[in-house]
């Protein structure tokens, strides 16, 4: 990878997060305080070369994409399959999750025990999930060169041929069903579920995990059949980094994958869904809370969308980080909260934008008030010189940090393929980028910041907050499991 200049982090570097102790004071304005970006900036403009990986494809329809790294004699492993929770069929959420929980708790020649002590006793990286709102599990795995071949045979045996013992199944379903009552303490949790079901009515993109009544009647044969149709390699890329050639590793994957049956599996068809129409306002009753967890959103952009790196620049500027206009207004400024925080999420199935914080209980309306001022200045308002290069030096800066990690090449690499990306996407991030303007960031504001079709989830006292809540547009209540309340 070529360099001809590094553009270090700027102004995150220079206003990092502040550690507050549990019941500290709330933080104090911050008024009259002179902000000096010290942190060195250069103002080249960073060129990356990536290396090319090497692409191959085994004999079963397993994709490969090999990255060459002799530097350290280590070889890291990361599997995309086609099996994750938008899969899922509608009455079991969760099984995606269940089945990669499950991979490493017994083969036919391995119990877990054995496979957590073998792991270790390489040295070796084993670990499986489920991404959340997307196809995709991924099961990665690192080794030291020297102990390549049995940490590949290991992770073999476990993705093809996981047992899922019935008493280890019982075992995760107890302490699922647990974290699951536990969660319904949590604000996070609360603020998400209902937040998901608002976005994406009706269609698997709405479960953010196994439920109660999902994990209890989950069967064993659930999680066989659900590994038996998406766990196949024509389905799958794989992506190699490390101390290995391509026809060293490819001869050894063609050893270890050789028995994987083919299959077959498709993605599913979920269209990009429309911004919502109009105001409204979701209250989770949680009684005698002392915050209130707030988060606005509305549908925007999924990883597709040209207007991608924009919106990347526009929430630098917004909602990312303590530099970020939310953050300096609401926390540092009004003192309202520790944390706030806006982001898009979006990938091939998930296109939304989210703003969230969690405030005192009798600061729940002047908040929302700072995010509606906030979104309308961004909206309307064109961003001053000085912050929009600050807001774009921060993003090259982290993506130049990112580069200096091998895996972190490899996982862009990886999402070349996945998404369909130009082989020199990366090459030429950096200047895509910088040459983001202000009217294109006031562009992209007006059409995916949301302000008179905000979707607002509140989770707080209702007793409290549900009249205040009222004056910002129809209110729809829900209890702390999810029901609605008439």
């Amino acid at each position: 990878m070529k360099m001809t200049s590094l553009i270090p982090l700027m102004l995150v570097a220079s206003l990092p997060a502040i550690s507050q102790a549990p019941g500290a004071a709330q933080p104090q304005s911050a008024k009259g305080v002179v902000r000096k970006n010290l942190a060195p900036v250069s103002s080249e403009l960073l060129r990356v070369k990536l290396p090319r990986p090497v692409e191959r494809t085994l004999k079963n329809g397993l994709k490969v994409m090999i990255l060459e790294n002799h530097r350290v004699p280590m070889v890291m492993l990361d599997m995309i399959l086609l099996a994750g929770p938008v899969l899922e069929p509608p009455e079991l959420p969760g099984v995606s999750e269940a089945v990669a929980a499950m991979l490493q708790q017994g083969t036919p020649t391995r119990t877990s025990r054995q496979i957590a002590e073998q792991v270790s006793e390489l040295g070796a990286g084993l670990n499986a999930r489920a991404d959340l709102g997307s196809p995709s599990t991924r099961v990665t795995a690192s080794a030291l060169k020297e102990n390549l071949d049995p940490v590949l045979a290991l992770a073999a045996d476990v993705l093809l041929n996981p047992t899922f013992p019935q008493d280890e199944f019982d075992k995760w379903k107890k302490r699922e069903l647990s974290m699951l009552q536990q969660q319904r303490a949590q604000p996070g949790f609360l603020g998400a579920e209902r937040l998901y079901q608002v976005l994406y009515p009706g269609d698997p993109r709405s479960n953010i995990g196994p439920t109660v009544e999902s994990v209890t009647k989950m069967t064993r044969q659930d999680l066989i059949d659900f590994h038996k149709l998406y766990y196949v390699p024509s389905s799958s890329l794989l992506g190699v980094t490390g101390d290995v050639t391509p026809d060293e590793i490819v001869a050894k994957l063609e050893k270890v994958f050789g028995a994987w049956p083919s299959g077959s599996a498709s993605i599913p068809d979920l269209a990009p869904k429309p911004p919502i129409s109009g105001i409204k306002i979701y209250l989770v009753d949680r009684p005698s809370s002392v915050q209130t967890m707030l988060m606005l959103a509305n549908h925007s952009i999924n990883r597709f969308s040209p207007d991608y790196i924009p919106c990347m620049v526009l929430n630098q500027i917004l909602g990312d980080g303590p530099a970020s206009r939310l953050f300096i207004n609401i926390r540092e400024d009004k003192g309202f909260t520790y944390g706030v925080y806006s982001s898009f999420r979006a990938g091939r199935y998930l296109d939304q934008f989210t703003a969230t914080t969690s405030v005192r209980t009798e600061v729940t309306a002047p908040a929302l008030d700072e995010f509606l001022k906030e979104f309308s200045k961004i909206r309307e308002e064109a961003v001053p010189k000085e912050e929009l290069d600050n807001a774009k030096h921060a993003i090259v800066g982290s993506f130049a940090l990112s580069l200096e990690s091998q895996n972190g090449v490899l996982t862009r690499m990886l999402s070349l393929k996945d998404y369909g990306l130009s082989a020199d996407y990366w090459d030429t991030y950096a200047e895509k980028v910088m040459a983001v303007t202000a009217g294109d960031v006031q562009r992209v504001a007006r059409k995916y910041i949301p302000l008179g079709n905000l979707q607002i989830v509140a989770v707080g006292d209702g007793n409290k907050i549900r009249d205040l809540l009222k004056k910002y547009g129809t209110v729809e209540e829900y209890n702390t499991d999810g029901k609605k309340i008439d």
